[in-house]
């Protein structure tokens, strides 16, 4: 069919099906990710309902990862969201066919499907992309299995079939079982992109839901998975390492995204529904309300926190010089492949950086900025470049909202959080680290409250 043919058929179509009575009920239509699907989006809908006025929230299950979430207000009046779980491909080939109004992803939605989706607007710019949360890739293992961290390219070998007994790794003599979630998943695609890296995945079993999934793992001595981190429940999770130190999947090593399996959780909303239901209920998941939701789910919000972390054995010593007595804030910037502007995230993080720095509380607080880029990004040398070019970008940025910046300096390529070449795992090194002390002349008697 041609584009302009379909195009047209898009925006007629719910005219005539409410013309011929075939109106959907639910007054916005929200599909993809289970892993945001399944227990996330039923709760940030019913957050939103609430929020507007609607006190009597009802949730019908229709099927699995199905459900219809419908609020009623003081005046009677209904509303009603419906709630597709199949995973992140389905949110925007629901988008595609007119069967979804806006989108929920676990990976970033890809060049080639922003262009497919074009006559729904820009879908990867920041009015259209909504950062809602962070989630660490877990990799879990039954409780009492002894392997307690793994290496990437450990992982890679377990789940493509090089190794397939636990004693390659150190741990019992026993066959390795493995438990993936299924080809429609975000998270599959980012466990694609971040660990298999080209490689296939051998025999395994494959699940829809993510809590079936670690259940499984966790009743099986032998076997190992993979799954969002609120879905750990029984089973445990696993260090896992990319060429450096090994990092838990926890809260704080997520929000900065230095866990090697770090990833965003993302909602898509077309332009037509900016100034509508889907806009509203992203702008109220970002929100610090929204924000709340988030955390109280497992996932991590992006309200700021600071915390004194341990610096990596391999930092360059002036980066230990200049970071010592500071606190890490939870956030890193981040930024498109050879450039020094801002992705969506960061944009808005920017925002929340200046408002939590103008707080009364917070005001005798200075910043310092640490820039990197991702070594596949250009040479050694143009990287030291690049990764100055960011913090001085970021510097601008802050010092244009009244927010001094005391120490910048970029690193090249230097201190890598991901290895490989996909894109899910080279962003996370296109990189500004933010980290905060007491200015000089306010440090006397004065403290930072830390995050726990």
């Amino acid at each position: 069919m041609p584009m302009f043919v379909f195009r047209l058929l898009y925006s007629i179509l719910p005219a005539l099906l409410l013309a011929h009575g075939l109106q959907a009920h639910a007054q916005l239509r929200l599909h993809g990710s289970n892993t945001i699907g399944e227990e996330l989006a039923p709760a940030l809908v019913a957050g939103w309902l609430q929020a507007e006025g609607y006190s009597d929230i009802e949730t019908t299950i229709h099927a699995p990862l199905e459900r219809t979430i419908t609020g009623t207000n003081a005046a009677g009046q209904t509303r009603s969201v419906e709630i597709h779980a199949h995973g992140s491909s389905t949110s925007f080939s629901g988008l595609l066919n007119g069967t979804a109004d806006m989108g929920m992803s676990s990976r970033r939605i890809r060049p080639t499907e922003v262009r497919e989706l074009d006559f729904l607007g820009q879908l990867d710019r920041p009015s259209n992309e909504f950062v809602v949360g962070i989630d660490g890739l877990a990799v879990i293992v039954h409780p009492s299995n002894p392997i307690r961290a793994m290496s990437v390219g450990q992982i890679r070998a377990v789940f493509s079939g090089r190794y397939d007994n636990w004693r390659q790794l150190g741990g019992p003599d026993a066959p390795i079982r493995r438990y993936a979630r299924d080809e429609q998943s975000g998270t599959w695609d980012s466990f694609k992109s971040m660990v298999l890296q080209g490689a296939s995945l051998t025999t395994a079993e494959r699940f829809e839901s993510s809590s079936e999934l670690s259940d499984r793992v966790a009743g099986d001595p032998n076997g190992i998975g993979f799954i969002g981190l609120p879905y750990v429940r029984s089973a445990r999770a696993l260090a896992v390492s990319a060429g450096g130190e090994a990092v838990l999947p926890e809260r704080f090593s997520s929000a900065t995204e230095d866990y090697p399996l770090s990833r965003r959780l993302y909602l898509y909303v077309p332009e037509r529904e900016i100034g509508g239901h889907g806009g509203a209920l992203a702008r109220f998941a970002i929100s610090a309300q929204g924000q709340q939701i988030v955390d109280r789910i497992g996932f991590v919000g992006q309200a700021v926190e600071l915390q004194r972390v341990a610096i990596p054995g391999s930092a360059p010593d002036d980066y230990r010089r200049f970071v010592d007595g500071a606190l890490r804030a939870s956030m890193n910037f981040r930024f498109d492949t050879g450039r020094a502007a801002l992705d969506s995230k960061s944009q808005r993080d920017l925002e929340r950086l200046v408002t939590f720095l103008k707080a009364p509380d917070n005001r005798h607080l200075e910043v310092l900025l640490m820039g990197f880029a991702d070594p596949s990004e250009t040479s050694p040398y143009f990287s030291m470049t690049l990764s100055s070019d960011r913090v001085d970008y970021v510097a601008v940025l802050l010092n244009r909202s009244g927010i001094p910046v005391r120490r910048a300096r970029g690193f090249g390529d230097a201190l890598p959080l991901a290895e490989g070449t996909g894109e899910s795992s080279t962003a996370k090194n296109r990189r500004v680290e933010v980290w905060i002390r007491p200015a000089a002349r306010a440090s006397s008697g004065t403290g930072i409250s830390v995050a726990p």
